[in-house]
């Protein structure tokens, strides 16, 4: 039993002194490589994962406080490291900064002008961000030909007819499906003429570049015929030079371009079987092509194992000194952000703090009741107050903690001396109340060093509440005044209120902006002011003299560049809708975390406000609500999120068989109640319940042996209606009363010679990823004998010079089996039960359903389960009264079996209804 290299090939680097620094061999190859990841089961929280490794350290380069190390100063708490298995096909890594491509220069046979087909296999790191992925395309001097690319959640194909900046494009009809691997291959293919006057464009995509291929949404046809010029550009694949915004993240596979659909290959630089290391290498189309690996980018073979930190270097030693080592314990994010217990301000804290570009002063103005001044989230003074303001008293806003009521206060402050960038944006938030306010007084006046020395928004009683902008000199003299501009009535609303003035040469120009939250769009009133100046924003004055009573006004902020406020709607109503994948990423992004998903995020719960709380409770919650799974990926150091449907209907990403010795022990299946929950509650924060229970069957809550008794849980979760409570809890009512036998544990040995002389297999198995489906057929007699299928929840693995083991962490994969209108799945007639006992030959069976609806005698072609065995029905007889006769095929499982009268019937694949 042993490797095909011998020794198991392994990689570990270290973060040092700004880049990946790899580890010799030596020195960590005197003991085992432990990792763990993922969950121990699905009733359990994700936990950090760890990796546990042995350096030699006689060297001594390893203990961080070592003058004479080579890496003193560098090693430190939260080092980066990271661990790879260096096995099977090679692939171009793109670590998605600007340059990071392969190129290959021009050449008679890439001069394609007619029809074009363009194929590209690779794994994204985020298959919904915007993406180069090929192009043939140089802006300077007009020498466009085509280029593709992922745009705003569509695969685009672009070209030009004469090279020139007038081009035309095509996009996908769907948006561009998102890989449970992160690996496809997408494919675009321009026909010019397609003989009706016009061009076509199809797209398509495959599990790897070899195919199959299937349509991606509908031909694009266009009027009028076309054709592609021919440049003297060479092909870019990966960062292409034109879109340097949109440098693309993640690894090559293969590039394929043809001239004619489905025509002569003119490029086709396969990735996969390059050597690792290399930087030019030649392709194999008809004239092969000569490609250079550019930017940061690399041809590698290693299968990223870990990506973590490792928080403590805890140099040992033998008394004789000889023996010189480091046992470290490396940790994903999980185990930083975890241990922050600190509560996360309020959605418009957070925003304000994390996404908001040039802030140069802000005033949260959420301090409790008793405070003697108002502090600022940023390193400057904070405002003063004068009189006697009611903090903390107005909650209305649910994106903010509570805010002050004026009272008759008046509220002093000052911005820091920042950069003057002829751009200044002063924004908060107001609550006008029914009855309305003072007229004619300022909610807030800006005083600035330009010639408008003074800016003021102004309210007025008029139509129900106005805004109004006005400026003044040095002397107090009026520049200018908006009067009082009616915005659809401000009394009794919520608003968040903008002052944009930006230096337009000699002018300024000025607008006047209101946003109510959910909103999309809003009010303004913009203008300009000849031959004056802006300046820089110095003191602040809210509601000046103390002039108005019950106005609450919060989140003062200023900023040296202008962003829209109409992009602020959602925040400012707390996130509310937002769904849970998106939440996961932004607050990622948030918190400097690399993010990395699967499946498509959109396609999540939709949760209500975000609440104020711990970075790791907020992404829970939204994993929770939505019933995913948070992990920490192998392949880069952050966190990433596997969508609920995701894990509906795969297919297995590895396929074991028992009878082949591809497991390293003995199945353990388990029937227990661990994982059943009959009895579920779902709340939500501030709103009500809703609650679910299983009357009947096996896993019931009625008494022993009719069921199992009351097995009770209650959930919170973060959902935007109580309306959404019915079905959550029904949903995790289903996951609690799956009857079939658990298989916690599945063991591998890549080591073994089943996966050591199987190259497709073992590298499946190292791609496995937290909640990828994996089957085992023909398990032993004992067993049911239909393949078992499982999800990884996580796993334990071991790395040394020739062990390679995985136990991967399980729960059962048949509850994410869900029924597809018209395709997977058919309702079944509830109660049936045998009428009459039946002998192993028999196929006219007797059925009775005495509660539930008849069985269709339309049907037929469909399999149940009696007894264990599994029969395909073939046609269903009219019913007499409550009994109808199935004609079956008897043990297609291969149960050879008797049954008594009485027993159940049911669908051998029912259809669930998802979540």
């Amino acid at each position: 039993m042993a490797f095909p290299e011998d020794v198991l090939p392994l990689a570990v680097e270290l973060w040092l002194g700004g880049s990946w620094v790899d580890v010799p061999s030596h020195v960590y190859r005197r003991d085992m490589i432990n990792i763990e990841r993922g969950r121990a089961d699905e009733a359990g929280q994700v936990g950090e994962s760890t990796c546990t490794l042995t350096l030699n350290n006689q060297s001594g380069d390893y203990s961080p406080r070592n003058p004479l190390g080579q890496y003193y100063g560098t090693l430190g708490r939260n080092t980066p490291i990271r661990v790879a298995v260096e096995r099977g096909p090679t692939y171009l890594a793109l670590p998605g900064t600007a340059g990071d491509k392969m190129t290959c220069p021009d050449a008679a046979a890439l001069g394609i002008t007619g029809d074009l087909d363009v194929r590209i296999d690779c794994t994204l790191d985020d298959w919904h961000a915007g993406s180069d992925l090929a192009a043939k395309w140089v802006a300077t001097g007009n020498q466009r030909s085509w280029a593709l690319y992922i745009n705003a959640d569509v695969l685009v194909l672009e070209w030009s007819p004469t090279g020139s900046a007038t081009t035309l494009s095509s996009w996908t009809t769907v948006d561009v499906p998102f890989p449970a691997s992160g690996r496809q291959a997408l494919r675009a293919t321009l026909n010019v003429n397609n003989g009706s006057s016009g061009h076509t464009v199809t797209f398509y995509r495959a599990d790897t570049i070899d195919g199959a291929w299937e349509q991606l949404g509908d031909p694009v046809v266009t009027a009028g015929t076309t054709s592609v010029f021919d440049s003297t550009a060479g092909i870019e694949v990966g960062d292409i030079a034109v879109y340097a915004d949109a440098a693309t993240a993640g690894r090559l596979h293969a590039f394929e371009l043809r001239s004619g659909i489905g025509g002569t290959v003119v490029a086709n630089p396969d990735l996969r079987i390059q050597d690792p290391g290399d930087t030019s290498f030649a392709d194999t189309a008809s004239s092969p092509n000569t490609w250079t690996i550019a930017g940061g980018a690399f041809i590698s073979n290693r299968r990223y194992r870990f990506h973590g930190e490792v928080s403590s270097w805890p140099p040992r030693w033998d008394i004789t000194g000889e023996d010189a080592h480091v046992p470290i314990v490396a940790s994903g994010v999980l185990r930083r952000i975890g241990r922050d217990d600190t509560v996360l301000g309020s959605a418009l804290y957070r925003g304000r703090i994390y996404d908001t570009a040039g802030l140069v002063a802000y005033w949260p103005m959420e301090d409790q009741q008793g405070a003697t001044s108002l502090a600022p989230a940023l390193d400057h003074e904070p405002l003063a107050i004068i009189g006697s303001p009611e903090l903390a008293s107005y909650d209305g806003f649910v994106a903010s903690n509570p805010i002050p009521v004026l009272a008759g206060a008046e509220l002093r402050g000052s911005a820091p001396a920042y950069t003057d960038s002829g751009s200044t944006q002063v924004r908060f938030i107001v609550a006008i109340p029914d009855a309305g306010a003072e007229n004619d007084q300022a909610l807030l006046t800006v005083y600035t060093t330009g010639s408008v020395r003074r800016w003021e928004v102004h309210y007025g009683t008029g139509s129900n509440g106005t805004l109004g902008l006005r400026g003044a000199d040095a002397s107090g003299t009026t520049l200018f005044d908006t009067g009082d501009v009616n915005f659809g009535g401000l009394n009794g609303k919520q608003l968040m209120i903008g002052i944009e003035m930006v230096q337009d040469g000699a002018d300024i120009d000025y607008n006047l902006l209101v946003l109510e939250p959910g909103a999309t769009t809003g009010d303004q009133v913009p203008g300009t002011l000849a031959s004056n100046t802006v300046g820089r924003v110095g003191a602040m004055v809210v509601s000046p003299a103390g002039g108005l009573t019950a106005v609450a006004i919060g989140h003062l902020s200023v900023q040296n560049v202008i962003t829209s406020l109409f992009d602020l709607g959602a925040q400012l109503e707390g996130w509310k809708g937002e769904v849970a994948g998106r939440r996961i990423e932004r607050l990622c992004a948030e918190a400097g975390l690399a993010f990395r998903g699967i499946g498509d995020l959109d396609a999540t719960a939709r949760l209500g406000v975000q609440q104020p709380a711990t970075l790791i409770a907020l992404l829970r919650a939204a994993a929770d609500t939505d019933g995913g799974m948070l992990f920490e990926p192998r392949d880069v150091l952050g966190l990433g999120y596997r969508t609920r449907e995701s894990l509906y209907n795969q297919t297995a990403r590895l396929g074991l068989d028992y009878e082949q010795h591809e497991l390293a022990q003995a199945l353990a299946p388990v029937d227990d109640d661990q994982a059943i929950v009959n009895d579920i509650t779902a709340t939500r924060e501030g709103g009500s319940s809703a609650r679910a229970v299983q009357e009947t069957g096996a896993l019931s809550v009625l008494p022993p042996p009719a069921g199992v008794g009351r097995y009770p849980q209650e959930v919170a979760v973060a959902v935007e209606y109580d309306l959404d409570l019915f079905e959550q809890a029904g949903w995790r009512l289903h996951l609690g009363t799956v009857d079939e036998a658990r298989y916690p544990q599945l063991a591998l040995n890549l080591a073994h010679e089943s996966f050591a002389g199987d190259a497709d297999l073992t590298d499946a198995a190292l791609l496995l990823e937290v909640g990828d489906r994996v089957t085992v057929a023909n398990p032993p007699a004992q067993m049911p004998p239909e393949t078992i299928a499982q999800l990884v929840q996580g796993y334990s693995e071991e790395l040394g010079n020739f062990e390679h083991s995985i136990d991967l962490n399980c729960s059962p994969a048949s509850p994410y089996e869900v029924a597809i209108y018209d395709v997977q799945g058919r309702y079944e007639s509830y109660g049936t039960t045998t009428n009459e006992p039946l002998d192993t030959t028999e196929t006219g069976v007797d059925v009775t359903t005495p509660v539930g609806p008849l069985w269709s005698t339309a049907a037929s072609g469909f399999d149940i389960l009696v007894g264990g065995e599994r029969m395909t029905v073939t046609a269903v007889g009219s019913a007499t009264g409550t009994v109808q006769t199935l004609t079956v095929t008897r043990s297609v499982n291969g149960v050879v079996k008797s049954h008594a009268s009485g027993v159940e019937v049911r669908m051998f694949v029912p259809a669930i209804y998802a979540l």
